[in-house]
């Protein structure tokens, strides 16, 4: 049976523990439980929490969330539906809908009323589903949090909050990819950067340790445990441990990232999270520099950093960065069996692919027309890789073709 088969091989590798750790953890509260659909996701866990590496249930056991994200909705909104959120739940099996709200390109600076009601609406159908939700801030361009167009986060996250702290089906997002790029103003090259800056992890931390504690108000007002908060880190959420080094060291070798210092500038609240996101056509096993054979393993590196912090892969395609080329299966796989016990920390890895949209490009679930068509289940490649992975980790379907035990990583 190939869920056995997966779950036996992860059992071999031993899993991380939701006992102990340096995170402070406070009680799960019970004060205004909200009811969710018999044997769903969010009926099952409950409200969800952080001990030490891991994401645990309400009881403190693992768990691991394994769903889809949006893509714009200024882009795809008719991609989202109850009834293609439904689909995505009974057909597709996802346990968590990550909510993908751009902040800049057309987005909520542009009617902020407006896209905080369809945040609303689609945290409600998530909620009727018994599925988690991930309230994404989703920064791009420009790439620091910091920057005065974001300034709305606060006012934001307190409104959302304020609204829902009684409930167990939220994870917040504070803020997508965190990257060096001020300024794109190519029209014939929207991808690239035209003004660069520097975004550090203490830039990222001062904007955390402003827009946390607001949250964190409107659920204690209601004597709810603290929520579930994934913090974006630098490098597109690349440099998942600058909290615990000086100095940024991507793509510069493995040989001097190992040797910068160490520290600990971890965020001092509870139930806190740290991104990660992955796209095989670039993150993998390295390339040579200057003779260096090592130059940069991604594999390598994440399987070292999930034996440190709490992590959680709120994004991830089978294709380059920017969502195109080749479709990278046997990557893909050594990525989802890593990020499912096969690490340092024995980390269950919880993740979102990008994206549920219909768009031209590779990484989209969806082919051209399907949204319009209402044809949830029209899958490209990707979409049909994706919902074969959901299947074997949510719903035990025995699936041979997909993390297969030969793409297993060996450090």
């Amino acid at each position: 049976m190939r869920k056995k088969m997966f779950w036996a091989l992860i059992a071999l590798l031993g899993l991380c523990s939701c006992g102990g750790g340096n995170q402070q953890v406070t009680e799960v509260s019970t004060v205004q439980e909200a009811t969710y659909p018999e044997n769903s996701p969010v009926a099952k866990y409950g409200r969800l929490q952080v001990k030490d590496l891991q994401l645990c249930d309400k009881d403190g056991n693992p768990v691991q969330l394994a769903g889809m994200s949006t893509m714009g909705w200024q882009w795809c909104g008719e991609c989202y539906t109850r009834e293609s959120i439904e689909t995505m739940v009974k057909d597709w099996g996802i346990s968590v809908l990550r909510l993908a709200m751009y902040v800049e390109e057309g987005g909520y600076n542009e009617t902020p009323e407006e896209f905080r009601e369809k945040m609303c609406n689609f945290i409600d159908i998530c909620g009727e589903l018994g599925i988690y939700c991930i309230v994404d801030w989703h920064i791009l361009t420009p790439g620091n949090p910091l920057d005065p167009k974001y300034s709305g986060a606060d006012e934001f996250f307190r409104f959302i909050s304020n609204k829902y702290a009684t409930k167990d089906h939220l994870i917040y997002e504070i803020c997508n990819e965190p990257n060096n790029c001020l300024e794109k103003n190519n029209p014939e090259k929207p991808w690239e950067c035209t003004k660069d800056t520097s975004v550090t992890w203490e830039m990222i931390a001062e904007y955390a340790n402003r827009v946390i504690p607001v949250i964190h108000y409107e659920y204690e007002a209601v004597g709810a445990q603290h929520p579930v908060v994934i913090v974006g880190t630098p490098q597109w959420d690349q440099l998942v441990d600058a909290c615990l080094k000086e100095g940024m060291c991507q793509g510069n070798g493995k040989d001097l990232c190992d040797s910068l210092p160490e520290r600990d500038a971890r965020l001092k609240f509870d139930n806190i999270m740290y991104a990660f996101h992955f796209y095989p056509g670039e993150h993998h096993e390295g390339f040579e520099k200057d003779g260096k054979k090592d130059y940069y393993n991604m594999y390598s590196y994440i399987y070292d950093v999930l034996g440190r912090l709490p992590v959680f892969c709120s994004e991830f395609g089978l294709t380059n960065p920017d969502g195109d080329g080749p479709i990278f299966i046997d990557r893909t796989d050594k990525w989802l069996l890593l990020l499912s016990g096969n690490n340092a920390g024995k980390q269950l890895v919880s993740f979102c692919n990008w994206s549920f949209s219909d768009n031209e490009r590779a990484s989209s679930a969806l082919n051209p027309g399907a949204c319009a068509a209402k044809n949830w289940n029209d899958v490209t490649v990707s979409g049909d890789y994706i919902k074969r992975v959901l299947s074997v980790i949510n719903k035990g379907v025995n699936d041979t073709t997909v993390l297969k035990e030969s793409n297993l990583y060996t450090k």
